[in-house]
């Protein structure tokens, strides 16, 4: 056999030795191929996901994470389109997409480890077992002090701080559509004052915007650029930017939402060992130290103040249920008339100082009119809760198959909140006049 060897030319031999060793490589166990790598979907930004991604794979370096970035609405996408490469664990705040993927069954039970404290399940929302937590985060308002002493602006404290004439073009929000915990923050805000008054408060918040961003860190990017003065944010993008800029400053909004930090996994994983490993990393005490420092800004779950001094919890029926509903709202009264509604706003305060100065009943009819046409939107509660209406939004995300009933009627709420500003603008420039 030797001399057969010693006979054969080099090209043979190298030939030989793959034929030997191919079917080695292919005969591979499928776990050892796939068990160590990791996609990980998440609508959080780039710098805290990498911070903790990095970490756990300095403690796995045999472990090949990928990282897919985006929206809400677009994660969902992903979700249902991208057969070829499943994702194979998904991190957000945002309870309504986690809601829509175990309604479509697309998440797997979790490791028993994953248990959500007491103390925090109350803000869970009653999701289910295939859902932990890893933290939480709160909402407030990101301010820019240098901003404001150029303007003379007071520190707000309150979500109705934000709606008073004097933030006109100084305040910056993202599009709830697109933001899970911006929509959170809305229907906070729904919850608390009530459909009407809610919306009302809403849409003059809505006078006062500069600009809307797509995503809810854009806001606080905005906001540190010196591009606005205030905005709604979750309190991890403040402290962030804190820990960057002194001039930033935050409060917490009094009695306002919870926000848990999300983890599931998917049901099409093929790598389950190391997405529950990446579970347990989460959750061990370098996990949750990562978490709560660094670009993370987390509260860890070893720290209970925050949610403890916060008694709202969100009606999760009413979230669940119009998620839709109210966001395709805003973007029709909001995020598509933003300069007439600035416009609008603008006018009712102006004809308000005339009203100082020169008080007259007829005046003032006029301008409580025009107030009132600026803050309506064209869909009461009992109508916002009708069964056809919620199931003609409930695919909404998905683009290729949008309810034509959804489409004519927000077709119909942006005609009418238009019709509805123009009246304002008229009542208030007729508030405007000498009589």
């Amino acid at each position: 056999m030797n001399q057969f060897i010693r006979h054969l030319r080099p090209f043979t031999v190298r030939r030989l030795f793959l034929c030997l060793l191919l079917p080695a490589l292919f005969f591979t166990s499928p776990g050892t191929a796939t068990s160590k790598s990791l996609t990980v979907l998440t609508s959080f930004s780039e710098a805290p996901v990498k911070a903790l991604v990095d970490d756990f794979v300095k403690q796995n370096p045999d472990v090949n994470v990928e990282i897919i970035y985006r929206r809400t609405l677009p994660a969902l996408r992903v979700l249902d389109h991208n057969r070829g490469m499943p994702v194979d664990v998904m991190m957000s705040s945002s309870p309504t997409f986690f809601n829509t993927l175990d309604k479509a069954g697309q998440l797997a039970p979790l490791p028993n480890l994953a248990m959500t404290p007491e103390w925090l399940q109350p803000h869970t929302l009653g999701l289910s077992k295939q859902v932990a937590t890893i933290g939480y985060s709160g909402v407030g308002i990101m301010f820019n002090r240098r901003y404001l002493e150029k303007y003379n602006l007071p520190e707000p404290q309150h979500w109705q701080d934000l709606a008073s004439p004097v933030w006109m073009g100084h305040v910056m929000m993202s599009a709830p559509s697109q933001s899970g915990t911006t929509h959170m923050m809305l229907e906070n805000i729904l919850q608390t004052f009530g459909w009407q008054k809610g919306w009302a408060l809403i849409m003059q918040i809505g006078g006062n915007i500069s600009s809307i961003t797509a995503r809810s860190f854009g806001v606080s990017e905005g906001i540190t650029r010196g591009l606005a003065a205030a905005g709604l944010v979750v309190d991890s993008y403040a402290y962030n930017s804190q820990s960057r800029f002194s001039y930033i400053g935050f409060n917490y909004i009094p009695d306002s939402i919870i926000l848990p930090t999300y983890f599931a996994i998917s049901r099409a994983t093929k790598n389950r060992t190391t997405a529950e490993s990446f579970i347990h990393y989460l959750l061990s005490p370098a996990g949750q130290k990562i978490i709560s420092t660094k670009e993370m800004r987390k509260m860890a779950l070893t720290e209970p103040a925050l949610a403890q001094q916060h008694d709202f919890v969100t009606d999760q029926q009413l979230l669940f249920s119009r998620e839709h509903v109210v966001n395709a709202l805003f973007d029709q009264a909001i995020t598509q008339q933003l300069p007439k509604l600035r416009m609008a706003w603008a006018t009712i305060y102006q004809a308000e100082e005339i009203a100082k100065k020169n008080p007259a009943n007829w005046r003032i009819d006029l301008i409580t009119k025009a107030r009132e046409k600026a803050s309506q939107i064209p869909l009461d509660e009992a109508a916002a809760a009708k069964t056809n209406l919620l199931n003609n939004f409930s695919n909404i995300h998905d683009r290729q198959h949008l309810n034509p009933d959804a489409e004519k009627t927000m077709y119909q709420w942006r005609k009418q909140v238009e019709e509805n500003l123009n009246q304002a603008i008229t009542f208030a420039n007729q508030a405007m006049k000498s009589q």
